[in-house]
């Protein structure tokens, strides 16, 4: 894996960024433990079966994006996609109460109410004094609208792989991006910490810059990206210290 030191390095690459939401900006995992751990024990749930269950849902989720991607399925929305994966998990587990109607649609809608890892606002503003900062994700575009508005995220511009009907890794939802910001791939730093992301764009030409976030899936030994960064505060460090002057 190449990397570099934000510290100590002058970035001089592309200046448009493309940021990955769930999981780079937002700390999706502990917020949807501890949303879901809230609503499902007051369901009845028993405390120690919540991780479990959660666990399961996103594996459920995951495989079901996954076959969209594949071209195996037909698209559905992000939140309708959650909202089908909890239902099965709930179907299939032995003991498991009775979940309201209340109680799917505040789990379904968690997106809307993921909360920022602490660096993340400030670092989105100090990016966005010297670069174009613009989300791109899975999520739907209402959600990402919600979470952005949730935690205080501010943005040049909301791009959802709902545009083209598919999710990431897909390619054709990475050129749906830099046709929709009339740039050539290789003039685009995506930025996330999943690797398999950064391979999806590089893939296209993009330029990568991997952040470490907490319990993060980690980069394989051969993978190779043009900047990694423990945060976005060094990432908005390096690209300050690149900026040109004048």
């Amino acid at each position: 894996m190449t990397t570099s030191d934000g510290r100590s390095r002058r970035w001089t690459g592309p200046r448009t960024l493309l940021l990955d939401v769930m999981g780079t900006v937002v700390d999706i995992d502990g917020s949807v433990r501890r949303m879901a751990g809230q609503t499902m024990t007051a369901a009845g749930v028993d405390a120690g079966r919540v991780p479990g269950l959660v666990d399961e849902w996103g594996r459920v989720m995951q495989a079901a994006m996954d076959e969209i991607v594949a071209g195996a399925a037909a698209w559905r929305g992000h939140r309708e996609l959650r909202r089908a994966a909890l239902e099965q998990v709930w179907s299939t587990a032995d003991g498991l109460p009775a979940l309201s109607d209340a109680a799917i649609d505040e789990l379904s809608g968690v997106v809307a109410r993921l909360d920022p890892w602490p660096d993340s606002p400030a670092a989105l503003a100090e990016l966005r004094t010297t670069c174009t900062v613009v989300a791109l994700s899975n999520a739907d575009q209402t959600e990402l609208v919600a979470l952005s508005a949730h935690g205080g995220l501010v943005w040049d511009g909301l791009l959802s792989a709902q545009t083209v009907r598919s999710y990431k890794p897909d390619p054709a939802v990475y050129a749906m991006a830099a046709e929709a910001l009339s740039v050539a791939p290789d003039q685009v730093l995506m930025v996330a910490a999943h690797p398999w992301d950064l391979r999806g764009a590089a893939a296209l030409g993009y330029a990568t810059a991997y952040v470490a976030r907490p319990d993060a899936e980690p980069p394989h030994a051969d993978d190779e990206f043009d900047l990694a960064v423990d945060d976005l505060t060094q990432l908005a460090e390096l690209m300050r210290r690149g900026a040109p002057s004048g």
